[in-house]
């Protein structure tokens, strides 16, 4: 009954290895956000960038990038976010305004 992400061998909570995949709401509100100005090698172009932290109404914790915040409107705690993609192993959400 619990929801992992990224899969994983083994429940934490039953010792199970026998999972399936299930679809989300893709449905969620921010739980933490930082902003990087700072940014590392090959991200110099993206700056300032949010990278937050999403609480998905199923309740999983999913680390994430915002699509629409920019300098006027940055990403804030318990903004309500919706899924657009997954590129390159990144989740990308985007603020339901």
């Amino acid at each position: 009954g619990k929801i992992y992400n990224p899969p994983i061998y083994m429940c934490t909570a039953c010792n199970g290895t026998e999972f399936e995949q299930v679809s989300l709401s893709g449905k969620g509100k921010i739980i933490t956000t930082t902003t990087i100005r700072v940014p590392p090698l090959g991200f110099e172009d993206q700056v300032p960038y949010d990278v937050v932290i999403v609480q998905t109404d199923e309740g999983l914790n999913v680390p994430a990038r915002i699509t629409n915040s920019d300098e006027e409107n940055r990403a804030k705690i318990d903004d309500k976010v919706s899924f657009v993609k997954t590129e390159g192993g990144v989740h990308w959400f985007e603020i339901i305004r």
